[in-house]
């Protein structure tokens, strides 16, 4: 390229004893985590790799401490057992012994009811509510089975349980033994429990505010108990804070109505104080009106002149001035006969 050629430096010869330096460098140290206060241990823990973390908070914070320790240790143990216990809940027990026709059934009995489109009951389902029953009792629960719903009584709330087990519709084809003119699908259950947890209102009797808790596939029955059990003790704070709403909207509309009732009293009287200015002034209007007349047309020395002129005083104020022969409401008639009510007509004959 027309530039010469750099020189290198050579090699160092490995038979040479040079001695090679190399420059130390400070490596900053990392600092230890902070120790966690005694106040703040609660709210943190640690990792197994030594990460601090906020823990998960506690589930029935909402209950005092009683409560807490109950819940929580009710709680940890939920488990669904594999096959049905040898001494079921009552409920369970008087379900079982309607479905085999033990005890004859009427659309009004009190039954619990447990949905399903196939017609197949899971005895996983009946291990799952006598497991969340007996759950809740332990609780401090009271179950209650009416002919339209499971309710679930704690303290002063009402909670209502549904059990749906889902199914998959099939359609049959004409090869299948089930198939026939009048069957031509099926239900499939699907092996999964849902559960519909709903809780009453005072001031809504009729909404049961449904929640459809699902069974996912991943879901064990051991899981879906704590999620039901976790959902409807998290209800009391939901319903107490909608309560306390309601109590505030309630509070309002009360006070609302209060104004409206003193603003319709301030307009009334209000009204009947105008419409009594305006009265005496026509009469005061009608009566200075005949004044004018009897000056300037009757002749004051005559009998005419002086009954005019107590007929003139009974038009202005007939309570001051009362006739002998007319009364008050013959003074409106006259009046209302010559002027229609309304101010506005009343304005027009006085322009005019």
């Amino acid at each position: 390229m027309g530039k010469e050629k750099p020189t290198q430096s050579l090699l160092s010869n490995p038979s040479d004893n040079s001695e090679i330096f190399i420059e130390e460098i400070k490596v900053k140290s990392t600092p230890l985590p902070k120790l966690l206060s005694s106040k703040n241990k609660k709210d943190f823990k640690l990792t197994t790799n030594n990460e601090i973390i906020p823990s998960q908070p506690e589930y029935f914070s909402y209950f005092d401490k009683d409560e807490q320790l109950l819940l929580t240790k009710i709680y940890n143990s939920l488990k669904v057992n594999k096959t049905l216990s040898s001494k079921p809940h009552k409920e369970i027990a008087r379900y079982r012994q309607k479905e085999k026709g033990r005890i004859p059934y009427y659309g009004r009995e009190a039954k619990m009811k447990i949905n399903s489109s196939s017609g197949v009951i899971n005895p996983e389902t009946l291990s799952f509510i006598d497991s969340l029953f007996k759950a809740l009792e332990s609780a401090g629960v009271k179950i209650s089975i009416t002919h339209e719903e499971t309710q679930v009584l704690y303290k002063s709330y009402i909670f209502t349980l549904h059990f749906r087990l889902p199914s998959n519709k099939v359609i049959l084809s004409p090869d299948d033994d089930r198939y026939s003119p009048y069957k031509t699908f099926e239900y499939i259950s699907t092996g999964k429990l849902n559960v519909e947890v709903g809780y009453r209102l005072e001031w809504l009797r009729w909404n049961k505010n449904e929640k459809l808790i699902k069974q996912t596939k991943t879901d064990t029955y051991d899981d879906l108990l704590k999620k039901v059990f976790l959902y409807i003790f998290s209800l009391p704070k939901k319903i107490d804070e909608e309560v306390k709403i309601h109590h505030i909207e309630e509070e309002k509309k009360r006070q609302e109505e209060e104004q409206k009732v003193i603003l319709k009293k301030q307009h009334d009287n209000e009204y009947k104080l105008t419409e009594e200015l305006l009265k005496k002034s026509m009469h005061h209007f009608y009566s200075q009106l005949v004044k004018n007349y009897i000056v300037a047309e009757l002749d004051e020395t005559t009998n005419e002149y002086n009954w005019a002129m107590n007929k003139s005083n009974w038009i202005k104020d007939s309570d001051k001035y009362p006739d002998s022969i007319l009364s008050t409401k013959d003074k409106e008639k006259l009046i209302d006969f010559k002027f229609p009510k309304g101010f506005s007509t009343w304005r027009i004959g006085v322009t005019g």
